[in-house]
């Protein structure tokens, strides 16, 4: 029997990916007077969240003060949804119910070049400091991977490409591209079996240095209003410095007491976010914005192969099932180990004791590596033999493999499985 190929034309059409051209534009935030996304939309459809309370999230009356009456109600956790009242990234890499995120390690955000869980200060973030640093170090004062050429600047290097930049940079690009619709983005900016529901990382490269690229650098702006007017990776959702008793002692978005700032050692992350006024709680991290505005290209162009919400797609798999494998970074110890708006304790004290609701290094499980699944710079840390480290636990031991990427890298990159 001969079968005629217009028959089959309908089959091709449903596997090849689809046209940019049919693509949805980019749903703008009402009222916005720049233009800019509905940012809250994007990342509801990725990450959707509890009930908010009836009054709105839970807020102080100013930095360090106390709850005003009728704002001291925190939602309730729901299955497969995200805390809609966010004060700190302390339950980053934890189980949804725990009231945080997916981490820039957990989303594969491609910039991020983080630090290995070694157990040694700021673990598992972008700032490497060595094994043998004193609990106390500034962490802010250990290095960031390629970023040697100033403030605002990652340095391009034959060893690792781009160096670690924020997410809003990539965010900004992509958002850029995909509003100028100048190339078929399904084509181009996606490969399943290499990246999945990402964007290939050429493409990623590609698009940021058009954007922010200047010979071997990427150099960028603060993702805030200059003289009034959208920087070139304007995030609204940062809220930097929007509340009154921020001068001086708030770092970005970390909303710190004189006292912490004036401490001169505690890492600003460790302060929360915005907790004061409207904005309180509507904090949400701009790795999160491009993991869900990835994902929602990605359902477009590739529907039965990328779920809308994260948690169902290939990159949100197993997330939060096992803390011992979490992307959760050590935390300081605060004033209140119960609340989620403390400030950190001073004088500085790291880690946390784990009496409370923060993470502290009892999620090593008594081990000197935690084998939480991700790629990971050793070069300015250090390492540790990881086998040796779980000699009697075989399903461990699997999960802790180290494989060196210099092949693909050139530089001194391990991922653990």
């Amino acid at each position: 029997m001969r079968i005629s190929p217009l028959a089959l034309l309908p089959l091709v059409l449903a596997v090849l990916p689809k046209s940019s051209h049919a693509l949805e534009p980019i749903r703008i935030f009402e009222g916005d007077e720049f233009g800019e996304p509905d940012w809250e939309f994007i990342l509801e459809r990725a990450f959707p969240t509890w009930a908010e309370p009836e009054n709105g999230c839970p807020r102080l009356s100013n930095l360090g003060g106390s709850m005003p009456e009728g704002y001291d109600k925190f939602p309730t956790a729901e299955d497969k949804k995200f805390n809609p009242c966010y004060y700190t990234k302390a339950f980053a890499g934890l189980d949804p119910s725990k009231g945080g995120y997916p981490t820039p390690i957990d989303t594969h955000y491609p910039y991020e070049f983080a630090a290995p869980f070694h157990g040694q200060p700021g673990d598992g973030s972008v700032h490497h400091c060595p094994l043998d640093s004193e609990n106390t170090v500034a962490i802010p004062s250990c290095p960031k991977l390629g970023n040697t050429c100033g403030k605002d600047c990652a340095q391009i290097t034959a060893e690792y490409g781009i160096g670690h930049i924020p997410p809003f940079v990539p965010l900004a690009a992509i958002k850029n591209e995909y509003m100028a619709n100048e190339t078929d983005i399904c084509a181009e900016w996606f490969h399943y079996e290499t990246s999945q529901c990402s964007i290939k990382k050429s493409a990623l490269d590609e698009m940021v240095y058009k954007h922010f690229g200047e010979d071997d650098k990427i150099k960028f702006q603060p993702p805030v209003l200059i003289d009034g007017k959208p920087s070139s990776t304007y995030y609204r959702l940062e809220f930097i410095g929007s509340a009154p008793e921020c001068d001086g002692n708030c770092f970005g978005p970390h909303y710190c007491t004189s006292d912490v700032a004036d401490d001169g050692k505690i890492w600003g992350d460790f302060c929360p976010y915005v907790h004061t006024g409207e904005n309180s709680g509507k904090y949400r991290h701009p790795h999160l914005a491009l993991a869900a505005l990835e994902l929602w290209i990605a359902n477009q162009c590739m529907p039965d192969k990328c779920p809308s919400e994260w948690l169902d797609s290939p990159h949100g798999k197993d997330y939060g099932k096992d803390e011992k494998l979490s992307t959760s970074i050590t935390w300081s110890e605060m004033k209140d180990n119960s609340d989620p708006m403390s400030q950190p304790m001073v004088p500085y004290a790291w880690p946390n004791s784990g009496d409370g609701i923060y993470p502290g290094l009892e999620l090593y499980n008594k081990k000197t590596v935690k084998s939480a699944p991700g790629l990971y710079v050793t070069e300015f840390v250090g390492g540790v033999d990881v086998d040796s480290d779980n000699p009697d636990d075989s399903a461990a031991a699997i999960e802790s493999v180290a494989v060196t990427f210099a092949a693909l890298f050139g530089g001194v990159m391990a991922m653990v499985l």
